[in-house]
């Protein structure tokens, strides 16, 4: 079975584009999924095994009361957006399931959330996967926004619990962190990781 471990990715994954004479500004939150080698001691029993065709959700909760908002199938971030040649949503990947495989000391990385800096002000965080790429300003949406799905919104500022759920090989992994969106300014949302979860 992999050995799948998780942890924050560290960058920044900032950034910001022009779009109808307005530049909006964006923070992802990603985290890193690694398929480590075990130490001998335990590989003899448990081996070291690439994670195939890894399947990966994600669930947010209200970190107050705990009930769960919902829960959405994940996207590799370290996979192929799901764009065309003419930059449009690509329906064929959007609508198949992302999976990613994961060979073993190699990593992976998995897409959390968005926030943006946008016209309408908006100081919402919202989950992220291939669905979101159907939302932008140029194509003919009626919902001209940046990469937010309106059914994935999470909320505004305060703190939420996100568990990601992992499936490869038969054997399924959790990780459990805190997003913080403690205010409006858009590069200010973060993941905290904990050591102890209840996924």
């Amino acid at each position: 079975m992999p050995n799948l471990t998780f942890k924050l990715d560290d960058n920044s994954n900032t950034g910001e584009r022009i779009i109808k004479d307005f530049k909006y500004k964006w923070k992802f939150l990603n985290v890193i999924v690694e398929n480590k080698s075990r130490p001998w001691w335990q590989s003899w029993l448990f081996g070291n095994v690439p994670a195939e065709n890894a399947r990966v959700w994600i669930s947010f909760f209200d970190y107050d009361s705990n009930s769960r908002l919902f829960r959405i199938s994940g996207r590799w971030a370290s996979t192929a957006q799901p764009i065309s040649t003419l930059g449009q949503p690509d329906w064929s990947s959007i609508l198949v399931t992302s999976r990613e495989s994961i060979p073993i000391d190699e990593a992976a990385s998995v897409a959390v959330a968005i926030k943006t800096e946008n016209p309408k002000k908006d100081s919402n965080v919202y989950a992220f996967n291939n669905e979101s790429y159907m939302y932008y300003p140029g194509y003919p949406s009626p919902y001209d926004a940046l990469w937010t799905k309106p059914e994935f919104l999470i909320g505004e500022d305060k703190k939420y619990r996100v568990c990601i759920e992992i499936l490869s090989n038969g054997h399924m992994y959790h990780g459990e962190f805190t997003l913080s969106n403690s205010d409006k300014f858009y590069n200010n949302i973060k993941l905290l990781q904990k050591e102890q979860f209840n996924c």
